[in-house]
C-alpha cells in the first residue's frame, strides 16, 4: 500500500495549514484510505493549536479532485455491504471537515468532480481559477447521490440549480459556479496562489476566538431557528469577551499597532 503521507502532503507555516490532495496522475481521485487519512488530519489539525487556518488543494492544475477512485470500486464497493461501509467512511471524513472549528479554504484549480465538488462545498471559503469546472456525474456514471450529499449541495446551489447539474451530468464554468454560489470568487490561474494566501494570512492573523465564534455562530444562524443552540453560541461570545486578546486588540488599537493575538 502507497504510503499515505505521500498522496495526502499536509504543510504547517505561520499559522496555515496546508493539505493537498497528491495524485495528479490520477486526477487526484481519492480511495478509500485517502478518505480516511484525510478525515484524520482535519480532526489534528482542528485540535492543534498552532493551526489557525487550514488551506484544501489538489496538485497539479488539471484537477482539484475527481472524488472517489472508481478503479477500486468493484474491489471495495461492489455489495450491500461494501457500500455501506464506504459510505460510512466518507461520511466520517465530510463530519469531520464539518465540525472543524478552524477556517477552512478551498483553493481549487482544473476540474471539481463528484466527491470533490462537495468537498469543496464543506470549505469556508472557495477560490476558483477561471480555468476551472465543476460536475457531478452520478447520471452518467449510473449512481444514485446519496440524500446527504444533495442537502450539501441544495444548501450551496438551491434546488433548481441542483436538479439541473444532477440531470445533466454537465462540466460547468466557473462563472458558472460563481453565478450559483459554488464558490466565493474566480481568480486567474496565474493569480490563484496569491489570493488564497492573502486570504489565509489575514484570517491567521485575527484574533483566533473571534474567528472560531465567527464561523460557528455563523453556522447555528444558517439553521432553523428552533434547532440553533443559543446557549452554545453564547458561550463563544463569552470566552471573547473574557480573553487576553479582547485587551490586545484594544491596546493595538490605542497603539497603532498590529495586534499579536494569542488565542486565549
Amino acid at each position: 500500500m502507497p504510503d499515505l503521507s505521500t498522496l495526502i502532503l499536509t504543510d504547517l507555516k505561520t499559522g496555515i495549514a496546508r493539505i493537498t490532495i497528491n495524485r495528479p496522475e490520477k486526477r487526484n481521485a481519492m480511495t478509500l484510505s485517502m478518505w480516511q487519512y484525510l478525515g484524520d488530519l482535519f480532526i489534528a489539525f482542528d485540535s492543534n493549536p498552532k493551526v489557525r487556518v487550514i488551506i484544501l488543494a489538489g496538485a497539479g492544475d488539471k484537477c482539484f479532485c475527481a472524488g472517489n477512485d472508481i478503479s477500486e470500486f468493484s474491489k471495495l464497493r461492489s455489495t450491500p455491504s461494501q457500500i455501506e461501509k464506504y459510505d460510512k467512511t466518507t461520511e466520517i471524513t465530510y463530519a469531520a471537515i464539518r465540525a472543524t472549528s478552524k477556517p477552512v479554504i478551498a483553493r481549487i484549480e482544473g476540474s471539481c468532480v463528484g466527491g470533490g465538488l462537495e468537498l469543496t462545498q464543506l470549505c469556508d471559503i472557495q477560490v476558483a481559477s477561471n480555468s476551472s469546472n465543476f460536475t457531478v456525474p452520478p447520471a452518467k456514471l449510473g449512481l444514485g447521490y446519496k440524500l446527504n450529499d444533495t442537502v450539501l449541495l441544495v444548501k450551496n446551489v438551491g434546488l433548481k440549480f441542483t436538479k439541473e447539474m444532477l440531470l445533466t451530468g454537465r462540466a460547468y464554468s466557473a462563472n458558472d459556479a460563481l453565478r450559483w454560489g459554488l464558490v466565493n470568487q474566480v481568480v486567474p490561474s496565474e493569480e490563484l496562489d496569491s489570493v488564497v494566501a492573502c486570504y489565509a494570512t489575514e484570517i491567521a492573523a485575527n484574533a483566533p476566538l473571534s474567528v472560531k465564534a465567527g464561523k460557528l455562530i455563523a453556522i447555528e444562524a444558517a439553521k432553523d431557528i428552533n434547532h440553533r443552540d443559543v446557549a452554545f453560541c453564547q458561550t463563544l461570545v463569552d470566552a471573547c469577551n473574557a480573553s487576553y486578546d479582547i485587551n490586545e486588540g484594544r491596546l493595538a488599537f490605542t497603539e497603532k499597532r498590529h495586534p499579536n493575538f494569542q488565542g486565549k
